[in-house]
């Protein structure tokens, strides 16, 4: 296992894929301020939001309910369909309710429909950034093990922590560019879902007539999250997931962009 091995076209592959995750909202968030003039305070709050809501927050639930060492972890680990329903739920009703918090106490002087998208290009721009280093430390890793450097990285694991580091590495290390530029396609749907999800949740705070689409909003990430599990379960590929996701988000964008040309101004 220490021999694990990265090829040039896997590496090279993922630093690019790295770039431009972290580019590309950062590319999106320059233009949407030039456009509109829009104060930048949602979108860092959206930022914010997103990290504690979607990481911190979350953390202690998923630990209990999928990795912890108790018999419901154990099945729903084991299960990958109870699996993606977990992971799939928890985003649904942590970012969602990150959304309704933020709106509702911490931008509720930011009235104008234009908060919406500044607030969604921070959330889901945030987290394509977070993705974007995370798949960077995979490339570093992969490098230092094609250079003899592997022992440092596993110095301080016991046997059953290597196994699963390096099954978890093993599904990286033959990655074609093609495939690492699928990842950062995967990233545009998912920034669109994130705007469009903040949207919905923004109206459901401005106008109380519509609070029920808080709730949609749940429900709807909480599907768009568990519809992976159809590529993790080995049912389809990698490439028929992307599109999924891609019509999904079309589909709630359709939705969104409805609700928000009926917002105030």
């Amino acid at each position: 296992m220490d021999n694990i091995h990265f090829t040039d076209e896997s590496v090279i592959g993922l630093i690019m894929q790295s770039i431009l995750m972290m580019l590309i909202p950062i590319v999106l968030a320059i233009i949407w301020k030039i456009k509109t003039k829009e104060s930048i305070i949602p979108m860092i709050i959206g930022a914010v939001t997103w990290l504690v809501f979607a990481i911190i927050l979350k953390l202690a639930p998923a630990y209990l309910l999928v990795y912890a060492d108790n018999p419901l972890a154990k099945t729903i680990s084991g299960n990958v369909w109870l699996n993606a329903l977990t992971a799939g739920v928890l985003a649904g009703v942590f970012e969602e309710t990150g959304r309704f918090v933020a709106f509702k106490f911490v931008l509720k002087k930011y009235e104008a429909r234009r908060t919406s998208i500044t607030y969604g290009i921070g959330h889901g721009g945030f987290e394509s950034i977070y993705t974007g280093f995370q798949v960077m430390s995979i490339a570093v890793m992969g490098i230092m093990f094609n250079n003899g450097m592997g022992d440092q990285l596993t110095a301080n694991m016991d046997e059953a922590m290597k196994a699963n580091a390096f099954a978890q590495l093993d599904q990286y290390t033959s990655f074609t560019i093609p495939e690492c530029l699928l990842g950062v396609f995967e990233r545009l749907p998912a920034i669109a879902v994130h705007i469009s999800f903040s949207v919905l949740v923004f109206a459901a705070v401005r106008e109380k007539k519509k609070f029920f689409l808080f709730p949609i909003a749940v429900l709807l990430h909480a599907l768009f999250d568990f519809s992976i599990g159809f590529y993790s379960s080995g049912m389809i590929s990698m490439w028929a997931m992307e599109m999924i996701l891609f019509v999904f988000a079309v589909f709630i964008a359709f939705i969104a962009s409805r609700i928000y040309k009926k917002l105030k101004a």
